[in-house]
């Protein structure tokens, strides 16, 4: 048996060392062929899978590749082209501008189009086929690097964390500087709805693979329509919608995984104790000539000290704290979805459930996600349709990063704790209890040194701080041409975000409730909007052309919700905030509403 192991452990040796073997490196500079400089951004694929890299600022790139692969080079603007390796791993790459670029449809406010040659405002456009390639949960992740002054930013390491928007550097002390964000038509909710540890974010809800297009307004001309409520810029979302041909199943899964980078490197049990004497010594706060723990006698030891703790096994306790708060994470997302059209109906339906396990232990994210788009031509003037858009989202944490709102001096805060808990200390006493001394960790063999941090391990086994958000987005709409170079529509839509939150400290470690606590709150915002819009569009004499949009909309947003705090847990064996809980907090009330009606209109002549 012992010789059938050994076998096998040479072969898959053997295999490990052909493939990496069979692997290169493809390095070379991308530039443009009108002016000859380097293209920063340019997305470098390999041919038929996810994998990729980006060029950097002087339009270098780097990518590993397999015998018979080709990249794909593509830029906005930019005709995309697909070469196959080279053998010697050099592979210089010219793009040409693209004619066709300048004839690309772009959407623009209150379903306003035209195309890029026409348009006199600043607007990127994001093509959903290329948000898909990327292996992210959300689609505002994958807007980073697609859109010239656009910069997303992941402000936390916790999995569904709303990512900060800053649209041509447009930034904020103490006002959010995130866009205007238009799905399918109506304004959405943005931002963390989560009352938590964990996060919730608004737009969490819209699963990538559905999504058609993405267009960022950026400048004044471009985003003037919406008022001030652009202030930071407006994202366009357009999701997907059937294609005239018979129906189309598809199926789309991806699995990923995700660790901690560049995590410093701590000192060992060994190194820790000898150095943190060594500073005592220098301190004065050895007497001259004392003993070293290791060798002191009674008479000798100083009062103040650091020193190594065996455990269980009689082995010296060398904690390696960042093991005990990082995993590797691992993301699942599963899509299914069937489309069509014809010459009256177009139908798109999708399903998606997704999985997220994030590198910090106790950090998780699922979604379970519907959407369907129908559109029907009743007549030769009526045109009718609508979506109907549901997400349940469940976001759970056991403590706080130290790095989201309201938590940036949390002691227990996951990014710091793993660099300032000495090593030379277990989470566990030698029982198998949690080392705890009173709300901080234990001292172990550390003489009079006070040690004021939580430990975090008994936070992540027996703490939560979660979130369930259940979002619909819906709307219909009812639009008629009287003749040709006239459209009237009106559109209602819901955005509608149920949010339940879950918060329990246990009294072994409390968290700052050394007796225990619990809270849970509950939320609902409710948005409705009415848009009614008039456009004329006509074309005089070949070569004149005139666009009038006319249009009102009307907008009301509610908030209600409530929330309890109990303390003081009678048993603790109980883990919910209805068990036995001997001191109640007055309950919490949230109740507003807000209306806004605007009137806008767009004059375009070309």
């Amino acid at each position: 048996m012992k010789q059938k192991l050994l076998k096998l452990f040479f072969i898959l040796l053997t295999l490990a060392e052909f493939v990496s073997a069979q692997t290169r490196t493809i390095t070379g500079v991308i530039t443009g062929r009108d002016d000859g400089l380097p293209l920063p951004g340019v997305s470098v694929m390999v041919a038929g899978t996810r994998s990729g890299t980006q060029s950097g600022p002087d339009g270098s790139y780097s990518i590993k590749v397999m015998p018979g692969q080709s990249l794909v080079f593509s830029f906005v603007g930019f005709t995309p082209q697909t070469i196959a390796a080279t053998a010697n791993g050099k592979l210089n790459v010219t793009l040409a501008g693209s004619a066709s670029a300048l004839n690309e449809v772009i959407v623009l406010g209150y379903g306003g189009a035209t195309s890029r040659r026409d348009n006199v405002g600043s607007v990127s456009s994001i093509k959903g086929a290329d948000l898909s390639e990327v292996p992210v949960q959300s689609f505002q992740q994958a807007l980073g690097g697609r859109a010239a002054g656009v910069q997303v930013t992941i402000p936390s390491g916790v999995v569904n964390a709303p990512p900060v928007f800053r649209i041509r550097g447009t930034n904020s002390i103490n006002l959010s500087s995130q866009p205007l964000v238009v799905v399918d038509g109506v304004i959405s909710y943005t931002g963390d709805f989560s009352g938590t540890n964990s996060t919730g974010n608004a737009l969490g809800n819209i699963n990538p693979e559905d999504v058609e297009s993405v267009d960022v307004l950026k400048d004044a001309a471009a985003t003037a329509i919406y008022g001030s409520r652009a202030a930071n810029g407006v994202l366009i979302v357009t999701t997907k919608k059937g294609k005239k041909g018979k129906p189309l199943v598809t199926f789309d899964s991806w699995i990923g995984f995700a660790k901690t980078n560049r995590l410093p490197k701590m000192l060992d049990a060994f190194d820790y104790t000898t150095i943190k004497n060594e500073a005592l010594v220098n301190a004065g706060l050895y007497n001259t000539g004392a003993a070293i723990p290791a060798t002191a006698t009674t008479a000798s030891i100083p009062t103040r000290y650091y020193a190594l703790i065996n455990d269980a096994n009689g082995n010296p306790v060398n904690t390696t704290w960042s093991n005990l708060v990082y995993r590797t994470g691992i993301t699942t997302n599963n899509t299914v979805s069937i489309s069509g059209a014809n010459d009256y109906t177009n139908y798109y339906l999708s399903a998606n459930y997704s999985k997220q396990k994030g590198v910090l232990q106790g950090n998780e994210f699922g979604r379970r996600n519907i959407l369907g788009n129908i559109d029907h031509k009743a007549g030769k003037i009526v045109t009718m349709g609508g979506k109907v858009s549901y997400s349940n989202e469940l976001n759970l944490a056991s403590a706080s990063t130290g790095s989201v709102a309201g938590s940036a001096y949390g002691v227990e805060g996951l990014g710091r704790i793993v660099l300032v808990l000495p090593p030379n200390i277990s989470p566990y006493n030698n029982d198998g209890s949690y080392s705890l001394n009173s709300n901080t960790i234990g001292q172990g063999n550390n003489v009079n040194v006070n040690i004021s941090y939580n430990n975090i391990v008994p936070i992540l086994d027996l703490n939560r701080s979660n979130n369930e958000l259940n979002h619909i987005a819906s709307n219909i709409y009812f639009q008629v041409k009287p003749i040709p170079s006239i459209t009237l529509k009106t559109v209602y839509g819901i955005d509608y975000i149920l949010s339940d939150n879950e918060i329990f400290n246990s009294p072994v470690q409390g968290n700052g409730n050394p007796n225990g606590s619990a809270t849970s709150s509950y939320a609902k915002y409710k948005s409705y909007t009415w848009t009614n819009t008039a456009q004329y569009n006509q074309t005089f004499l070949a070569k004149h052309t005139v666009s009038l949009l006319l249009g009102n909309e009307q907008t009301r947003r509610t908030t209600n919700g409530f929330g309890l705090n109990r303390t003081v847990l009678s048993d603790p064996a109980f883990n919910v905030i209805q068990a036995g809980f001997t001191t109640n907090a007055a309950a919490g009330l949230a109740l507003t509403e807000n209306y806004l009606v605007s009137f806008f209109g767009r004059l375009d002549y070309d």
